[in-house]
């Protein structure tokens, strides 16, 4: 991984710099000579919106309804009226550098998070029972099977683009979430959403201000 440029791109997203971290990307990726990662350029995955929306909210439901059930029936009746809600999601999408064959990404609820540090990441109560596939670089995914199967890591061009590539896809996952966020009114979207990828430490918060 490019580590000079994830960590510039992890200061921008901080800052909810979301756009600017897409256009230093590409602007990165466009600065070395042109390689079947560079397929990447001017893409995202917006039409995925829709299904991702409908997938959170399931998700939502279903999660909540197990934090009602672990915090039993009695204090469901006798409690506080307001919906049991996680107070926390987070996405993480697959390795998908060396899993090529299918990209998808998991949720997983929170019933505690902290803004100063990741550590309760691993301390979740829930996750999704099946995960939701990533269409539409398809094309990029056979590229990085290429990387792998056939051993090109010392190409240069390739090794830099792929370096690049790998923190564009990131990005434009976290694209996609934080449109759908946008496009939505319902209760679930006030949940905050962290996402990022399996083993980078690349997260964006999707929906807090």
């Amino acid at each position: 991984m490019n580590f000079e440029l994830a960590d510039k791109l992890y200061g921008l997203l901080q800052t909810k710099k979301l756009d600017e971290a897409i256009a230093l990307a590409e602007s990165e990726l466009r600065n070395i000579p042109e390689t079947d990662f560079h397929k990447i350029l001017g893409r995202n995955l917006l039409h995925l919106v829709s299904d991702l929306k409908k997938y959170i909210a399931d998700f939502e439901q279903s999660t909540s309804d197990i934090l009602k059930k672990k915090h039993g029936f009695i204090k469901s009746i006798f409690g506080s009226k307001e919906k049991q809600r996680p107070v926390a999601f987070y996405c993480e999408m697959n390795g998908f550098t060396i899993n090529y064959d299918r990209w998808f990404i998991d949720l997983f609820s929170f019933e505690k998070f902290s803004l100063d540090n990741w550590d309760w990441i691993s301390d979740f109560y829930d996750s999704t029972s099946a995960d939701f596939t990533i269409t539409g670089f398809e094309d990029i995914q056979i590229v990085f099977r290429d990387m792998h199967e056939n051993e090109r890591f010392d190409e240069p061009n390739l090794d830099k683009a792929y370096e690049v590539c790998e923190l564009l896809v990131i990005l434009r996952i976290q694209e996609l979430f934080r449109e759908t966020y946008n496009s939505t009114k319902d209760e679930w979207s006030a949940i905050p959403m962290f996402v990022t990828a399996h083993d980078y430490d690349l997260i964006y918060k999707a929906n807090i201000k």
